[in-house]
This record gives C-alpha cells, sequence and structure tokens, in this order.
C-alpha cells in the first residue's frame, strides 16, 4: 500500500565488504539479464553477489542505455554530475543532520544504490529516509523482480541512520500518492531524483508535483531520454506564495558525440549541411505561404476551372503578337549604324543586338 513501510532482506557486513571491493576494481561490470541491465551474480571471488537482483532499463534502443557502444559513459557520468550537485546545493550542516531522499520511477533501484553508495561512502552524508514512487511496487502492475529489488535495496543500507533515528524505507505507487502523503506530514524531500522516468512523467502536471514534492531549498535532479541532465532548485524563501512557475533550472545539458555539452552550443540538427537545408525548406515554404494569401496574385493556368483563366492567357498572347515587328521590319540600333559608317569590323571583335519585340539578343 502507498505509504508503507519496506521489509528489508537482511545483507551481511561480509556481503557488502566484497561488493564494494568488487565496485573499485578493473573487474566490475554489468550485463543484460531478464532485459534489464544488472550486476552479476557471482562476483570474480566466487561468492555470491548480494545486489544482483537490483537493475535499470535495459532497452538497447534507449539513450541511457548503460551498455551501448555511444551510450555507455550517459550513466556514469550523470552520477558524478548528480553526486557534485547535491554536495554543493545543502550546507555541511543539513548533509550531517540528514536528508530526505526521493525516487520518481525508482524502478529495480540500480542507480539510486550507486548514488547513495557514492554520497554516504566517499561524501559522508546520512541519509534519514528515502522514498521511492514505482507501479511495479504494488497494485495489479505488481512485479516480484522489483518487490525482491526493494527489499535488497532496504536490506544495504538498513544501518543509514542511528539508534534514535533509523533510516526509513517508505514505498508509493504513484507520484499523486507521494505528493499528498507529503503534503499531509509535512515530509518534502531534500533531492528529487528523476533517472529516466519516463512513464511516471507522462501520467502528471511534471511542474506542479516537484514544487510539491521538494522542500525550500531543495533540489531535483532529472536524467531525459535522448540524454539530457537538468538540475531544478526550488527557493530556499519566497516573499509571497511560491507556485510551479517559481522553479529554476540551475543547470541544462545534452549529451553530443561523447560528452556533455550546454544546450545554447548545441544545433537542434546534427549537421551543417542539414541545417542549411532546413533553412532552405523553410524559407520556400514561407514563400509559398505568402502567394497563397496574397489576395492580388491573379490565377494562372486555368485554376479557377471556367476557362477565364485560359482566355486571358489567350488575349496577352495576342497583345504580344501583334506588337512585334515583321520579318523586314527588323531595324538596326542607331549606334550600330554610326559604327558600320566608319569602317566594317570583324564580328569576332563586336556583338550586333537586335530589338525585336521589346527584348535584346546579343548576336556574336
Amino acid at each position: 500500500r502507498n505509504g508503507d513501510l519496506v521489509r528489508p532482506t537482511w545483507v551481511s557486513d561480509n556481503a557488502r565488504r566484497h561488493v564494494r571491493a568488487w565496485m573499485r576494481t578493473a573487474e566490475c561490470h554489468f550485463e543484460r539479464r531478464n532485459g534489464y541491465v544488472r550486476p552479476p551474480k557471482t562476483l570474480p571471488c566466487g561468492r555470491e553477489c548480494s545486489i544482483s537482483v537490483l537493475g535499470e532499463c535495459g532497452d538497447q534502443n534507449c539513450g541511457n542505455y548503460r551498455l551501448g557502444e555511444r551510450s555507455s559513459h550517459v550513466r556514469p557520468s550523470f552520477l558524478e554530475w548528480c553526486v557534485r550537485h547535491i554536495h554543493d546545493a545543502f550546507t555541511p550542516e543539513v548533509l550531517e543532520a540528514g536528508i530526505v531522499y526521493c525516487s520518481l520511477g525508482s524502478g529495480q533501484l540500480l542507480f539510486d544504490w550507486e548514488l547513495l553508495e557514492r554520497l554516504t561512502l566517499e561524501k559522508g552524508v546520512r541519509v534519514r529516509a528515502v522514498h521511492m514512487i514505482d507501479q511495479d511496487y504494488g497494485g495489479p502492475k505488481r512485479r516480484e523482480s522489483a518487490v525482491r529489488a526493494q527489499q535488497v535495496f532496504a536490506g544495504w543500507f538498513t544501518d543509514f541512520g542511528d539508534d534514535c533515528e533509523p533510516c526509513i524505507f517508505r514505498s508509493f505507487l504513484s507520484a499523486h500518492d507521494f505528493r499528498d502523503w507529503a503534503v499531509q506530514h509535512g515530509e518534502a524531500a531534500h533531492v528529487l531524483m528523476d533517472c529516466d522516468a519516463v512513464g511516471a512523467r507522462k501520467r502528471i502536471d511534471v511542474a506542479a508535483f516537484r514544487w510539491d514534492a521538494m522542500r525550500p531549498g531543495g533540489i531535483c535532479l532529472v536524467l531525459s531520454n535522448p540524454a539530457k541532465r537538468t538540475a531544478i532548485g526550488k527557493p530556499m524563501a519566497l516573499k509571497r506564495r511560491g507556485e510551479k512557475k517559481d522553479l529554476k533550472t540551475v543547470q541544462l545539458q545534452v549529451y553530443r558525440r561523447g560528452r556533455w555539452r550546454n544546450l545554447a552550443s548545441v544545433s537542434r540538427s546534427r549537421t551543417s549541411s542539414r541545417r542549411r537545408r532546413n533553412k532552405q525548406e523553410k524559407a520556400r515554404s514561407r514563400s509559398r505561404h505568402r502567394r497563397r494569401r496574397d489576395p492580388s496574385r491573379k490565377p494562372q493556368g486555368g485554376a479557377c476551372g471556367d476557362g477565364c483563366c485560359w482566355r486571358g492567357l489567350e488575349e496577352k498572347a495576342r497583345r504580344r503578337s501583334r506588337s512585334r515587328p515583321r520579318g523586314g521590319d527588323v531595324e538596326r540600333p542607331a549606334r550600330l549604324r554610326s559604327q558600320s559608317r566608319g569602317g566594317e569590323r570583324s564580328a569576332r571583335d563586336h556583338s550586333m543586338s537586335w530589338a525585336v519585340g521589346g527584348a535584346m539578343w546579343d548576336q556574336a
């Protein structure tokens, strides 16, 4: 049910120690298994991997696919980026007192495990509550693999808190459920994680949810597909009642050609030839649109369908034929007549112009 505490699966200190040692070696890798990217079942030392049930999206066509040739760097670099933003967003006092972490579309929690492991081990951040939001945790779309991953995740971090206030793990089936619960209990998040939660994002007013789910001074970290990362902050104090439009984009970058770039420096099209072609097509489209809307432009080629246009063209042709001189009436220009009196010159050095019906032709 929504807001229920997660029952953790016990993970021994010895199992944690072996997994952490494996994560620091060059042999650390993930594999695609049962449609998800997961840690291997067995560690190189021969011991069972206690986090092998965790996973993330295994869609090979995804722009954030961890095992893809061109996208393998997206998630690891996004992880480092999140650690840096969380560490810089809060004061040391807040990080020591404990933060509330919420993950939208958390699924099988592999990325969330990586992030919290880095924050607690390397940065000394204390986490006092974790809220996980995904429809796979219950209801008609419940998945046993997601529930097992949730329990192992809670068991791994069960010693986050202290003796007085242990860390709490809660499960929610939708963003609306968590928002209502957070507003009712005053338990908004310091960090709102949205790691490629495309399905969960489609069903909600994203800006309104982020505003209600974050506490003042909180930060929302988003990974979109294709690879784009966004850091969004909520103001610490407002002079008036805040609204979702007051959310501030701290940083926005896209992943192009193997590295993250600021959006302002990246064209929406990939190549200069494509940009030039698109510009020409837009110019032609605007020109056609203006011609269609011009009321003074006369139809041509019988476009009206009643024959009047063809009669107009025939009349125009007759006027041109009457204005042309007859074959013996062609007259040389005065300039050439004056030159011919001075003597004959070769046709190679001079050209003769003939005027017929108001048009000029040059004859070499």
